[in-house]
């Protein structure tokens, strides 16, 4: 909360330090600004404001939580005369009779590392050697105290041991509970807690626009408080992180038994009883296959076993945020370790690593060093197509410490990938039911053998509109009973003949990716053993 930020930068200005850079984001900007001008006027010394958007100077006054600004008409009169200096405020309070704290805002773009532009690289130097030197030359005043204020505090190496940096965490939970009463007074403790839980991984500014914006309408219960709120935050992570947050789905999956067993192992170290024994969850779990396999639909059926939030990123695009990446990781990284018990899914994490540049390290050290410190209950699962992409590193024990082959399905198991899907439409398949005989079973598996699941989902879903196509072959008004959707073998057999598996596609790069996989990976299958099992086939049939 902006509160405990306020107390950390006044311990710093306390050990004296005359330059603090502050990370704040910039929907709490406003509930900063007061916090410290409120401070300020409690220890009687004055605040002010600098920005860069219109290069002038405020003294920052709160009255009953309202934020006034008065301009400060000396440095307006100085920066007018001598408009050559981008900068001038930095020679302004080096000078001047004022004292108190001056917030600078907007000045981190040229704290970072070094720009390959000319003008930019001297006027960033420019700047930090006005920094050191206002810094030098204020020691000795005990009430002048510059703030460096932006949304990515991030400062080059040269100037970073100079300026220590404070950092506004995501609110706890019990922040969010401790703030609710203000935006929704009415509800009890119990409610209370439910909408801070939903609110967990915001900054108060945005529970607070969420709130208003879900109660805007008129009165509303606290569950729908809480399921608008968890909505808006799905919608506000997907354009601050460029995530997608889904809650624990309801998700059959078709074998994979061995990696099944272990999720319910997950679920029982997350147990109060587990840590008695000092057990913890596995610092990462990599799924290792062919595309198409079921890799991100086992993370969700990680969540789904687990109980627990699932963030799905795609590691690749992180490259290009450019210079900005770190940046996105490391709040992400944040994110995470607020909201605690999480999975976070990296998805194609090898495609992050095929350049094999500075960038690609960089965030392979950040997420490295997190995996390795971090004390939050957060599991994570990485899918990869080819391994040989991931630096050595990653692959030890203490990183990813489980790895797992996802394989083309088995026959036992394409038998039950069919009845998940041919369940979303056709009747007589859900509740486990069956209407295939088992030599009709027998045929169809035989013939996607090197099919893996996304086909079988795309080969009953392409069966399922031939079928209503040939129920319905021109538009009707609606019936008051609609006859049921039966899909045929027949139907299943013909939508197969239209798709080529990339098994068959791409036999050897699939192969290679397998090999390499077995070499890695632990099976997350057993042996088949079903009825329809019929031992060593040839993969070319």
């Amino acid at each position: 909360m902006s509160n405990a930020l306020t107390k950390q930068i006044f311990e710093l200005i306390k050990l004296n330090n005359k330059l603090i850079a502050v990370e704040s984001p910039l929907q709490e900007r406003l509930r900063l600004l007061i916090n410290l001008a409120s401070e300020c006027q409690q220890n009687t010394i004055n605040c002010y404001l600098w920005t860069l958007e219109d290069d002038q100077l405020h003294q920052l006054v709160v009255n009953q939580e309202t934020l006034a600004l008065h301009k400060v008409n000396e440095y307006q009169a100085i920066a007018k005369s001598r408009r050559e200096h981008y900068f001038e405020i930095l020679r302004f309070w080096k000078t001047t009779d004022l004292e108190g704290i001056l917030i600078l805002e907007g000045i981190f773009p040229w704290l970072g590392e070094s720009n390959t532009d000319p003008d930019f690289f001297l006027t960033a130097e420019w700047i930090k050697s006005a920094l050191i030197n206002l810094k030098l030359h204020n020691h000795n005043k005990a009430n002048k105290t510059a703030i460096l204020l932006g949304p990515n505090a991030s400062l080059s190496s040269d100037i970073a041991p100079e300026v220590p940096t404070v950092i506004q965490q995501l609110p706890t939970i019990e922040e969010i509970s401790s703030y609710l009463p203000q935006v929704v007074p009415d509800y009890s403790h119990s409610d209370i807690h439910a909408t801070a839980t939903a609110g967990a991984g915001m900054y108060l500014a945005d529970i607070d626009y969420g709130i208003r914006q879900a109660i805007a309408p008129g009165l509303i219960t606290p569950d729908e408080l809480v399921q608008k709120l968890s909505a808006y935050k799905i919608e506000l992570f997907k354009r601050i992180y460029n995530v997608q947050f889904l809650q624990p789905p309801r998700t059959p999956i078709g074998g994979l038994e061995l990696m099944q067993q272990a999720f319910k192992t997950y679920k029982r170290l997350l147990s109060t009883l587990a840590k008695t024994y000092n057990l913890r969850l596995p610092k990462g779990v990599l799924l290792i296959g062919p595309p198409g396999t079921g890799k991100s639909y086992s993370a969700k059926a990680c969540s789904a076993q687990l109980g627990l939030p699932l963030i799905i990123l795609e590691w690749g695009s992180f490259r290009s945020y450019g210079n900005l990446a770190e940046y996105k990781l490391k709040n992400l990284l944040a994110l995470v370790d607020r909201i605690n018990r999480v999975i976070l899914y990296l998805d194609d994490f090898d495609k992050g690593f095929a350049g094999n540049d500075d960038l690609s390290k960089r965030l392979a050290g950040m997420l490295l060093t997190w995996m390795q410190e971090r004390l939050s209950e957060a599991l994570i699962l990485a899918s990869v197509n080819n391994i040989e992409w991931l630096p050595p590193e990653l692959t030890r024990s203490g990183r990813f410490d489980e790895i797992f082959k996802v394989d083309l399905p088995n026959y036992g198991e394409r038998h039950e990938i069919f009845k998940i899907h041919l369940a979303r439409f056709d009747h007589r398949f859900g509740n486990g039911g069956d209407a295939y005989s088992e030599e009709e079973w027998h045929r169809l598996l035989k013939q996607t053998q090197r099919c893996v699941g996304a086909e079988i989902g795309a080969i009953v879903e392409r069966a399922a509109i031939s079928t209503f196509c040939q129920m319905f072959p021109n538009d009707v008004s609606p019936l008051e009973k609609l006859p049921p959707l039966e899909i045929t073998l027949s139907a299943l057999l013909e939508a197969r003949h239209n798709i080529n598996p990339l098994a068959l596609r791409e036999a050897d790069r699939i192969e290679s990716m397998r090999n390499k996989a077995a070499l890695q990976g632990q099976p997350s299958s057993p042996i088949d053993s079903s009825i329809y099992s019929l031992g060593e086939i040839d993969i070319f049939g």
